[in-house]
């Protein structure tokens, strides 16, 4: 009964938590600690009633109350985390509610009335958005489609010229899709085939009409706007990236991006662990690729200046010894000692970056997995989630020149830990992606730019454990394959950076779920990763996924002091460069481990689009920076 009360809205009674809702969860929580129900199952016949229970249950004056109760428990003390399978942490304690002492918004969400339409019959009331359609009915009838980015769904609005009071007669004149307004009007149930509700309008403000009726943008209509309502390729809308988030496709993705960037501060968080800001310029390669992209100023503001010249090394004038010098010096060579003072390297002729704004060559950072470790071995438990760099000049869809990075930081870890977490918070995401984001999944799976099963592949992550194996297992499953007949554009062989296609073949084909791949090949992961007792791989792994192939990236940190500093001269990284992240050895060195994972990678697996370039904002790949 309490399943089909709670599924057409958030609360028991109105708008808001009332004492309804307090009285049946406090009796729902104790027939939970009694085993009479459970509210983590899966039932679909309970998804109402568990979402709408755990969203009180969580809310921080519920977590204040059951901490108040406790008998060894003060008021202010965060609720003991349970620590058996299945249940729900929350290390940092409980957010309080949200409660808006001022801000209120000056309208309805077009997503309220949709998602509770019965609640809002008979009411007037005031939305806001753009149009996605205008339909003229004769001349005393206008239809209009709005749209306020808040739902994938549109809301059926009719003027009528005897009922809208105000500005009937400057609504006709709006240039059609893609002008705003706002509305005011009384919410009624919809005669017509699929649709629940419409809105009949009493008064209509039309706030920003469409210039689109001639090249010059003086005129109303619709001619040479955009983003009309005939359909566009995706790369028509990412030629027109500064209004395509008024596609259902952009709009979509854009959607899901900010429910997975919410869950993952949510799944940290919950789990204990500090969100830390690194650095966006920074003078280390943590990849050692040398893809970066460099700072300077020393080209001047004025980039219309001509014949720009940059200081360069020069030769150095052979320093004059004294007599005293030169008789210590020879007593150190007697002895046997270097009298060789060890100096950077110095290239005449090179630019010399100690002219430079920073004294060094400075560059985007391409991860912030270094700086982030500092951190670690101080809090612990830290993640770092931003922006990211990468001067590859690919033209792939799954690499882009600035894209985002959510990487975490274990300290007292070992990579089966490191594998535990990404398992958990990959499964997490698509658990969240499932459960909120339902309409707009829904959208990209019946999408021509979506995927056909894109929800039970969705489901089938959650469904299964990842299947584990090494590197090496796997290249014995891909030489058997391709002995087989099976067609691979590069032959697999050991030593070889599994591509894509091997990827997707051993998740897709051979176990049909994602994979984690361990102990890769020391000479195709980073110097930073920890050196395995055969000296010949490293504690790396990756999990692959279905569609994708490699959405995280992750390893056990060498933490060593002499073994690091040998993969750093062996992967031609001077550890002058890292001298403090080699600091960190020195000076009370704990096991540790941690992941990266490319945001939009994320997007990609959970919207089912194809291309990288659709699931951020603004794309940047070479040769494209616009906007």
């Amino acid at each position: 009964v309490i399943n089909c009360h709670v599924m057409p809205k958030s609360y028991m009674v109105g708008e808001d938590v009332t004492s309804a809702d307090i009285s049946l969860v406090a009796a729902l929580k104790a027939a939970a600690e009694a085993k009479l129900w459970d509210p983590t199952s899966q039932d679909e016949k309970l998804t109402f009633i568990t979402k709408w229970y755990n969203a009180i249950l969580n809310m921080g004056f519920f977590q204040q109350a059951i901490a108040a109760t406790s008998a060894d428990s003060p008021v202010s003390a965060t609720p003991a985390p349970a620590t058996e399978e299945g249940n729900v942490v929350a290390f940092n304690g409980s957010a309080p509610p949200v409660v808006n002492k001022l801000y209120k918004r000056n309208r309805i969400r077009i997503k309220e009335i949709l998602g509770q339409p019965k609640s809002y019959f008979g009411k007037t009331v005031t939305i806001a958005g753009w149009t996605k359609t205008v339909r003229k009915a004769g001349g005393k009838l206008l239809f209009i489609e709005m749209n306020d980015g808040s739902t994938g769904t549109h809301l059926q609005c009719i003027l009528n010229e005897g009922d809208t009071a105000e500005g009937f007669e400057e609504s006709k004149k709006s240039g059609g899709t893609g002008s705003s307004f706002q509305l005011t009007g009384v919410v009624n149930e919809s005669p017509a085939a699929g649709q629940l509700v419409e809105l009949k309008v009493t008064k209509a403000v039309l706030l920003g009409a469409v210039y689109g009726g001639d090249p010059e943008g003086k005129t109303i209509g619709g001619f040479n706007y955009p983003m009309s309502k005939s359909g566009h390729s995706l790369e028509h809308m990412r030629t027109n990236a500064h209004l395509r988030a008024r596609s259902g496709v952009h709009a979509a993705a854009m959607r899901i991006r900010h429910a997975m960037a919410f869950a993952t501060h949510n799944f940290f968080h919950d789990n204990g662990f500090l969100y830390i800001h690194t650095p966006i310029i920074t003078c280390a390669d943590c990849e050692g690729a040398g893809e970066q992209f460099g700072i300077t100023t020393l080209l001047g503001a004025d980039h219309h200046k001509p014949d720009v010249k940059l200081p360069v090394l020069e030769e150095l004038e052979e320093k004059k010894l004294s007599k005293k010098e030169k008789k210590r010096l020879a007593k150190l060579e007697a002895q046997g000692k270097s009298i060789v003072k060890e100096e950077e390297t110095r290239v005449v002729g090179a630019v010399d970056y100690t002219q430079d704004f920073f004294g060094k060559r400075a560059n985007l950072t391409v991860s912030g997995q270094l700086n982030v470790e500092t951190h670690a071995c101080a809090l612990s438990d830290v993640y770092t989630f931003g922006p990211t760099f990468r001067a590859e000049n690919s033209h792939t869809t799954r690499h882009l020149s600035e894209f985002w990075m959510i990487e975490p930081e274990i300290s007292f870890a070992t990579l089966e830990d490191d594998i535990n977490l990404a398992e958990d918070y990959l499964k997490y995401c698509v658990h969240y992606a499932l459960e909120m984001c339902k309409e707009d999944l829904e959208f990209f799976e019946n999408s021509p730019h979506g995927e056909k099963g894109l929800i039970a592949r969705l489901k089938n992550v959650l469904d299964n454990p990842f299947k584990r194996l090494t590197y090496t297992e796997a290249i014995v499953i891909l030489e058997k394959a391709y002995a087989d007949g099976i067609e691979f554009e590069v032959k697999p062989e050991w030593g070889i950076d599994l591509p894509s296609e091997h990827e997707r073949y051993l998740c897709e084909k051979v176990f049909q779920k994602p994979v984690v791949l361990t102990n890769y090949p020391k000479e195709i992961k980073a110097f930073y990763m920890k050196l395995d007792d055969d000296g010949k791989t490293v504690s790396a792994a990756d999990i692959l996924v279905p569609k994708i192939g490699e959405i995280i990236g992750g390893s056990q940190r060498e933490h060593r002091t002499d073994v690091l500093q040998q993969r750093c001269v062996e992967m031609g990284l001077d550890p002058k460069q890292v001298w403090w992240y080699l600091d960190l050895r020195k000076y009370g060195t704990v096991p540790h481990a941690g992941f990266g994972l490319g945001f939009e990678r994320l997007i990609l697996f959970i919207t089912g689009l194809d291309n990288i370039r659709d699931v951020i904002p603004f794309p940047r790949w070479a040769g494209n920076a616009e906007f």
